[in-house]
């Protein structure tokens, strides 16, 4: 696990993971179980990427991934310092065209999100990519925030594929 250190980077970083739905990890061994549990998911690779920076001048750093768990709820991070660059507006767009003409997630009718109402950010991202408000839960997840609501959106497979 070469890019253990990157992803620990990102997920003991509390901005990061403020409205993740586990705290911050105080151990490198709970990022590795973590990526243990990801590297051999049946989903991995086919709906669950990692984005990795490679810049020109030397070597490649795994700064965020992006995916669906369970093959239907989105989730996505991005490392705090390459926040607001469009990276992950860049890298949804790549997904989701994947994903909708993908040959194993032809089945998949809509891709769905949970996301606490207070993560606006978030928020805007996915309703850029069509995202509509599908419901509002209370008290969905208590977490190292505590007790935290849920807003539901819903992105519907597009009828017409664009090339």
């Amino acid at each position: 696990m070469s890019d253990l250190n990157d992803f620990h980077e990102m997920f003991s970083d509390d901005a990061v993971m403020q409205y993740w739905s586990t705290p911050p990890h105080t151990e490198l061994s709970q990022t590795e179980e973590d990526l243990g549990n990801m590297v051999h998911s049946s989903w991995n690779g086919k709906c669950d990427f990692v984005l990795e920076y490679s810049p020109s001048s030397g070597t490649s750093k795994v700064i965020g991934k992006l995916g669906l768990w369970d093959g239907h709820e989105i989730g996505f991070m991005l490392n705090r310092d390459f926040w607001g660059k469009g990276l992950m507006k860049e890298a949804m767009h790549q997904f989701f065209r994947d994903l909708w003409i993908s040959e194993d997630m032809q089945a998949l009718q809509d891709v769905v999100a949970d996301v606490d109402p207070r993560n606006s950010a978030c928020i805007f991202l996915l309703k850029k990519f069509g995202f509509k408000e599908a419901g509002y839960r209370v008290r969905t997840w208590e977490t190292h925030l505590g007790w935290c609501d849920s807003l539901d959106l819903v992105l519907k497979r597009p009828a017409k594929l664009q090339e």
